[in-house]
């Protein structure tokens, strides 16, 4: 039986974010991160945001940078679950 990512954020002093349950990095710049997680859509906004550690395959990234926002989008408008963006273009 395959056990579910259980989907957790973890933030540090607003400067390191720790996310588990990660599908898939839809969009990642300095100042604006979009993830898809096992409970949808969720858009970080900051500032000097980078890539600590990502493992795809755990289902968990690590970002370090100031964090301003934590926004979680309807499932609706993020497209069909489990495709990623280049993926949903290239269709």
């Amino acid at each position: 039986m395959e056990e579910k990512i259980r989907h957790k954020l973890t933030l540090t002093n607003r400067e390191l974010l720790d996310v588990s349950g990660v599908i898939n990095v839809e969009k990642f710049t300095d100042e604006d991160i979009l993830l898809e997680t096992d409970q949808g859509i969720l858009n970080i906004k900051g500032e000097g945001m980078h890539m600590k550690q990502l493992n795809l395959d755990a289902g968990m990234i690590v970002i370090e940078g100031e964090v301003k926002a934590l926004a979680y989008q309807d499932d609706l408008a993020s497209g069909p679950k489990g495709k990623g963006l280049l993926r949903r273009l290239l269709k």
